[in-house]
């Protein structure tokens, strides 16, 4: 009788070593995100529009959303499925910007919060992230457990007809203790989102504001994370899909993520262990900024700090137009203007008395040279 059950657990332990080494090896197009993924710094942020052909999405590696988690280790013909995403980070916003790529023959949505059944039974994304990565159980508070340890953002988009795109979205988690949980709204998290449908294809892009494991919705500035050149971080992304439009209420019917997890699958909102990981890296100027010619302070701004004007001035040899964008510190374009440079002294007025007061980084262009600056305004009048 012992020797029977010494056999079955050998057996259950054979079992689940061939399920871990078969998973870790295979999946529906046999591919994973990389062990970490590499994030290139851009000076210049993207414009979030959903189109993903600025100068610093170029030469960024794609990396996979193709692991089935639901149903585990079922197999999509990429025919009906597939999605891809990238990633990089900015040191003059201090935010991640991402872009995701997927191809799906069915698009469900009409998710309202608090009315129709959860978010993940719509077509979503999902972004995993562990500032530190430290990895753990982090979906619910009580003792030994902190639910900022980690986030399983779900970010949900009305799906536009072809050829259109919104921009308007709701992002949420898990939050509170097991007796007492919640679904907490970190839409403000991801300041710029864009879904962006041509076909079967959907495109979303966004940035995403990187808070640590002290976050509390009363303290987000003290707990927003400085993004710097070799930070690690756990990372993952998924997709969860719905093929069933008519049906009510709705089901989630698949869900792919981009790094492998272990049987039953569907892990990651409970536990970030099972997070892959991303490093920041430094910039590119060759392939990153296609060819352009980053400067950090070759123009000026005087006053600064300003009220409610200041005055942009450029001495240089460059004839043509200057491109001039402002952003926020959470990453937004707040004001756009173009000029013309006709001698060697360029000067533009800056109207900013429409501007909360803060820390803002502008931007100029001329040609293939790209210069940013920090601007503060100290109060409007």
């Amino acid at each position: 009788m012992k020797l029977d059950q010494q056999y079955k657990r050998l057996l259950i332990i054979c079992i689940s070593l061939l399920f871990f080494l078969y998973g870790k090896a295979h999946s529906q197009h046999g591919i994973v995100q990389d062990d970490t993924v590499l994030a290139p710094n851009t000076l210049v942020p993207p414009v979030i529009d959903g189109k993903g052909d600025d100068a610093c999405w170029q030469n960024v590696k794609w990396q996979p959303i193709e692991q089935v988690w639901i149903p585990y280790g079922d197999v999509v013909d990429s025919s009906v499925y597939y999605g891809r995403y990238k990633v990089i980070w900015s040191s003059t916003t201090n935010l991640l910007y991402f872009l995701m790529e997927v191809h799906d023959t069915i698009f469900v949505d009409g998710y309202i919060p608090g009315v129709t059944a959860d978010i993940y039974n719509y077509d979503i994304s999902e972004v995993f992230i562990d500032e530190n990565a430290s990895g753990g159980l982090h979906m619910y508070d009580g003792p030994g457990l902190n639910a900022q340890n980690a986030f399983a953002y779900h970010m949900y988009a009305a799906c536009p007809a072809d050829g259109q795109v919104t921009t308007v979205h709701h992002v949420d988690d898990m939050a509170g203790t097991q007796a007492n949980s919640h679904r907490a709204d970190y839409t403000s998290h991801f300041p710029e989102f864009a879904l962006r449908r041509t076909g079967q294809t959907a495109v979303r892009e966004f940035s995403l504001i990187v808070y640590n494991d002290t976050y509390t919705d009363s303290n987000k500035a003290a707990a927003r994370s400085q993004l710097v050149e070799n930070k690690l971080m756990g990372l993952s992304v998924a997709y969860c899909d719905n093929n069933h439009p008519n049906i009510n209420p709705k089901v989630r019917d698949y869900m792919f993520g981009s790094d492998w997890e272990p049987f039953p699958g569907n892990l990651h909102w409970q536990n970030a262990d099972y997070f892959g990981h991303v490093k920041l890296v430094a910039e590119n100027a060759s392939s990153v900024e296609s060819g352009h010619t980053i400067q950090i302070n070759p123009i000026r701004l005087y006053p600064n700090p300003a009220s409610s004007t200041s005055q942009l001035q450029v001495d240089n040899s460059y004839r043509g137009e200057v491109s001039i964008r402002l952003f926020n510190l959470l990453g937004q374009e707040v004001f756009r203007t173009v000029g013309s440079k006709a001698d060697r002294l360029f000067t533009q007025s800056l109207v900013l008395n429409r501007l909360p007061p803060g820390f803002y980084f502008i931007q100029t262009q001329m040609g293939k040279t790209i210069s940013c600056e920090k601007l503060v305004i100290t109060h409007t009048k």
